[in-house]
């Protein structure tokens, strides 16, 4: 029955996939009554709200004369789920007086608003979300983690997203428990009933507008340093030279003479321009802008299921190699041990699970692994296409890689006729303020992804990969669908690594986009690639003194491809183990 759900769920139409399953059991197996211990509230106007084990839904008194469509659109705004109200209610007549029962996934923004504010009456709402108490009438009828999540998100999957800003350690609830649901993943008709206030995505920041500039204000807390508490935090800069020049602007707005001796409390000026989206006044432009394009995207997340990625094909990439060694760092080069991280998950995928492996990058002609902490200098990587292109350029070695990504997801979406049956990880370290430590993830932003892209020039047009498919494009629902899928696989990975005890980056480990000398761009490896599912995983970062050192151990490199690895299952709905409950430590954005 589960497998059959899936299945009508990923065929289903628009309307259908807003409705929750236990509804879409009732359309495959006739409707049940609801449970005598079902809540209900009246609303008026012959409305009655109701939380039963099914869920929620509305049970509406049909209007005099209405038949099926005119009731459906009444509450609905259209005709589309006149079908599937029909088949809960047990046919398509309507009869004067009895009540019918709509799911809340498919009523009008306003009736889902009343709904909520009706059968959770504690709950209350904040700039940066919605805070729901848990009530114990709920936990009786069954509710979940997954419930809340589809009820207040219109998406079950995005659980695991509540459970990671509620930094939960299991999935259990309680009654009384308070949880708190991020703006950027609630229902537009919920979404938009916050109030304005002084302090989005959670932060303890107060605006002050001014004639021709306004900023923000944080006040810095005991312990805290300008460059990480204020910088890294709220304007995403990560890079020293940007870190230090933004906290160079900082402190100079701010009148601060010495950035290493600030008093506890003392007032740090950001200005807007310098706050990350997230950060900024309710109703700003660039605010609305992220939120939207975060709603449109969390509407998207993998619904494959796979035991031991059966029918999976995993595309596997190495940063830099041959003459491009990447990050260098006291001797240390990421194309080494990035490529060393790659060999590892390879063979784990190879020998744990089901999954066909394509790695994109080879050193010489074997894949052989070399067992020792410290590892050689090798400058003999090449890009597996047709032909091998031994990498003398990095920006080609680059773009081959996309073109050969692509190569490969077309021939693995004709053999299973599925796209989302295929991931892309680009592993790699970064060199960051050394002040920063632990794995952090990219994906590919849908609105920094749009556009016509090719390459041209004697090494592109002599390789098959680029002969088969040379300019790519991608639609705007292409782009969000991909955004929603691959976030979906970066926070499973980033959960990963916090499972494993590995050091994950303190603030917004998962990232759409790279913010550099003021330019936001996203990695061509993921801009140009058509795999809907793909990250670029930053496993350390080489320029912390800590993290160097990790990296040049086989133990450690040997934790993050089974991270890596753990990411991709769970992905794709293999749970790990019970440790792997515990979730980073983020900030909520």
């Amino acid at each position: 029955m589960a497998r059959l759900i899936r299945r009508c769920e990923k065929r289903a139409p628009a309307w259908l996939a807003r409705v929750a399953p236990a509804v879409l059991v009732a359309l495959l197996c006739g409707s049940a009554a609801p449970s005598a211990a079902a809540q209900r509230v009246d609303l008026g106007d012959g409305m009655v709200a109701v939380l039963s084990a099914e869920g929620l839904y509305l049970e509406a008194l049909p209007a005099q004369g209405e038949g099926l469509l005119a009731l459906t659109r009444r509450l609905c705004g259209t005709t589309e789920a006149s079908e599937a109200i029909a088949a809960i209610n047990g046919g398509p007549r309507v009869l004067a007086g009895v009540r019918y029962r709509v799911p809340m996934g498919v009523l009008l923004p306003a009736l889902q608003l009343r709904v909520i504010e009706a059968l959770f009456p504690d709950d209350r709402r904040e700039a940066s979300g919605w805070v729901h108490q848990v009530p114990r009438a709920a936990l009786q009828e069954g509710a979940t983690l997954w419930s809340v999540a589809e009820w207040f998100t219109g998406r079950g999957a995005a659980f695991s997203q509540v459970r990671e800003a509620n930094r939960l350690l299991d999935d259990q609830l309680s009654a009384g428990q308070s949880l708190w649901i991020p703006a950027g993943l609630l229902l537009t008709s919920l979404r938009s009933a916050l109030p304005p206030a002084a302090n989005p995505a959670g932060a303890p920041l107060e605006f002050r507008e001014g004639p021709e500039k306004s900023h923000a204000v944080y006040r810095l807390q005991p312990g805290e340093a300008l460059y990480s508490s204020v910088v890294v935090r709220f304007t995403g800069r990560v890079y020293a030279e940007d870190v230090n020049a933004v906290a160079a602007e900082i402190a100079a707005a701010s009148a601060i003479s010495d950035v290493t001796d600030i008093p506890i409390g003392y007032e740090v000026k950001i200005d807007y321009e310098l706050l990350l989206p997230e950060y900024l006044p309710a109703g700003h432009p660039r605010r609305q802008e992220y939120e939207a394009t975060l709603a449109d995207s969390s509407r998207f997340a993998n619904r494959v299921q796979s035991r031991h990625l059966e029918g999976i094909t995993v595309i596997l990439d190495a940063g830099h190699g041959g003459k491009d060694v990447g990050a260098s760092m006291a001797g240390v080069w990421e194309s080494l041990y990035v490529y060393d991280v790659m060999l590892r998950t390879r063979a784990l995928l190879e020998e744990r699970t089901s999954a066909r492996v394509v790695p994109t990058i080879r050193d010489g002609t074997s894949w052989q692994l070399v067992d020792s902490d410290v590892l050689p200098f090798s400058r003999g990587h090449q890009i597996l296409t047709s032909p091998t292109y031994p990498i003398e350029d990095s920006g080609t070695g680059v773009n081959l890689r996309w073109y050969l990504a692509n190569s490969v997801y077309r021939q693995a979406v004709d053999r299973s006729g599925d796209p989302e049956k295929v991931v892309f990880v680009s592993i790699h370290a970064d060199s960051l303020h050394p002040s920063l430590r632990g794995a952090m993830v990219y994906v590919a932003s849908a609105g920094l992804t749009a556009g016509r892209s090719g390459r041209t020039g004697v090494v592109y047009a002599s390789r098959r990969e680029v002969q088969e498919r040379p300019v790519v494009e991608f639609s705007w629902r292409e782009r969000t669908e991909s955004e929603g899928l691959s976030r979906d696989l970066a926070e499973k990975t980033i959960a990963a690594f916090a499972s494993a005890g590995l050091p994950v980056h303190p603030y917004k480990p998962v990232r759409e986009k790279i913010i550099r000398q003021r330019s936001e761009f996203v990695p061509a490896v993921l801009r140009y690639n058509a795999v809907p599912a793909k990250m670029l995983v930053e496993v350390c970062n080489l320029a912390n003194d800590q993290d160097r050192r990790l990296i040049q151990t086989r133990a450690f490199r040997q934790q993050v491809a089974e991270a890596i690895v753990a990411g991709i299952l769970a992905y794709y709905g293999e749970d790990l183990d019970a440790g792997s409950q515990v979730q980073v430590a983020k900030a909520r954005h």
